[in-house]
């Protein structure tokens, strides 16, 4: 293992050598874990090169631009004052006489942790360290960074070093990929109902209310308009109007509530992206440049339109009303396609392209995740004296335990966490917007139907040679 990853399972063994501590954490004592070498292991075939190449996608993510709090506020309220009742009474005709008076009106938004738990598969010691004979090397490495990186989200303190030789290490990188997949998803598409926590597709719409009493927050709605799945470059409908649209009437209320300058991210899928840059710069070049016939006044015959759109991709930057706001892809943003919605043809793809304020005037912050502290269990865990068996990383944010039974063990992580919107009056989102790709990039997930772009292949358990002995 590396450094990280032998302090952090050495910190667990540790806290496990307290007299009688198995007996209330117990593992099932029958061995699940994937065998890396020795008979059946993945990766024992004799003679293979060390090098080890990667095709899983890692996922990309808004969490990687999100502020990130400890909290241990299971039910937070957020004011926001939405104005002031209208007047009542007359106009006096003596300067002392009663005046029209009014109350001040205001809204709470809340918002709520949603656990999430991964185990590993189950340890046998006695097996870990076997090999099929001497030529059964233990010296593989990954080429680069294939698993962790890319969404902020996915437990310290856990590397790919060494996890091709030692299954512990392969479990808990296993484990911390899948706790990473799962919140890149319920960033977005998280719901109450699924045991998740509010996704972002979820907070950033019409309907707002107060929290305590349920009465209709208007004033709090997001900008939402409908592309009704035309092509993002295609002719019936205009994207430059619509998104040049959406971002002047979000900056404007920013301005006019006082909250502006917002620091504005607009969240796409990586293919619409491409889609969009594409077109772009034609379409903002040429805005509002024909006549009544709808026929084109301006002609861009040079390399304008290219060497906009190259920048446009290179930097992840898109210019809307002369304002230059940052791209950021995600591929946990939901994804329509002819299979699970009747208003697409084979071929053609559509979904929502966000505008997230992450903070307001002041750099206050209006989009942020946050998490349930687990060091903040420490008042009570130092009454156990030094008995419990779970440590946590990343500032409390995830925690580990471990479970015990004769030479079998697991490690369990947990985590819960949740996404903020402060400020959704000040959030836009242009939805159904299509696309129709050449080709269709691959995607994190499991190869399975519900990550319909994602491949893997291969195998998880390799056959054991066939030996010959007077025994047998």
């Amino acid at each position: 293992m590396d450094n990280d990853t032998i302090e952090l399972f050495e910190r667990i063994i540790k806290e496990m050598k307290d007299e009688g501590r198995h007996e209330k954490h117990d593992a099932g004592g029958a061995m699940t874990a994937q065998q890396l070498h020795g008979l059946g292991g993945i990766f024992a075939h004799l003679g293979a090169d060390p090098e080890f190449l990667s095709t899983y996608v890692r996922p990309q993510s808004i969490a990687n631009v999100l502020p990130v709090f400890p909290s241990v506020n299971e039910d937070p309220r957020y004011w926001t004052l939405t104005g002031f009742t209208e007047p009542t009474g007359d106009q006096p005709t003596n300067a002392c006489d009663a005046a029209p008076t009014n109350y001040t009106k205001g809204c709470m938004l809340t918002a709520m942790f949603g656990l999430k738990r991964f185990d590993t598969q189950e340890v046998e010691m006695d097996k870990v360290m076997l090999r099929i004979n001497r030529g059964d090397f233990s010296d593989l490495r990954f080429i680069g960074d294939p698993i962790t990186g890319g969404t902020n989200m996915f437990p310290g303190g856990v590397t790919r070093d060494n996890a091709l030789n030692v299954i512990t290490a392969m479990e808990m990188l296993r484990t911390a990929a899948n706790m990473e997949m799962a919140l890149h998803t319920d960033v977005w598409q998280g719901t109450v109902a699924a045991g998740s926590f509010p996704g972002l597709a979820s907070q950033v719409a019409t309907g707002q209310v107060d929290a305590g009493t349920g009465t209709a927050c208007p004033s709090l709605d997001s900008d939402i308009k409908n592309f009704a799945y035309n092509d993002v470059c295609g002719t019936t409908l205009d994207i430059v109007e619509y998104l040049s649209s959406m971002m002047y009437y979000l900056e404007s209320l920013a301005m006019d509530t006082g909250m502006g300058p917002v620091n504005y991210k607009l969240v796409m899928r990586p293919q619409l992206w491409f889609e969009l840059s594409a077109c772009w710069p034609c379409s903002y070049l040429s805005n509002r440049c024909n006549d009544a016939s709808g026929t084109q006044l301006l002609t861009v015959n040079d390399g304008t339109n290219v060497n906009m759109r190259d920048r446009m991709r290179e930097s992840l930057k898109l210019p809307v009303n002369g304002i230059q706001y940052d791209v950021v892809l995600d591929t946990g943003i939901y994804e329509s396609n002819s299979t699970n919605n009747a208003n697409l043809d084979p071929g053609e793809f559509a979904s929502t392209i966000y505008a997230i304020p992450v903070s307001i005037a002041g750099n206050y912050p209006t989009c942020y995740r946050e998490y349930v502290d687990y060091r903040q269990a420490a008042p009570d865990e130092a009454l156990l004296r030094g008995r419990p068996s779970w440590f946590h990383t990343d500032g409390g944010m995830y925690s580990w335990t471990y479970l015990e039974t004769r030479w079998c063990y697991l490690l369990s992580l947990k985590t819960e966490q949740r996404v903020v919107l402060r400020a959704p009056q000040l959030a836009g989102a242009l939805q159904n917007v299509g696309y129709t790709p050449l080709q269709h990039l691959r995607e994190p997930g499991y190869g399975d139907d519900n990550h319909p772009y994602s491949v893997d292949g291969g195998v998880s358990y390799r056959p054991g040679g066939t030996r010959y002995a007077v025994w047998s």
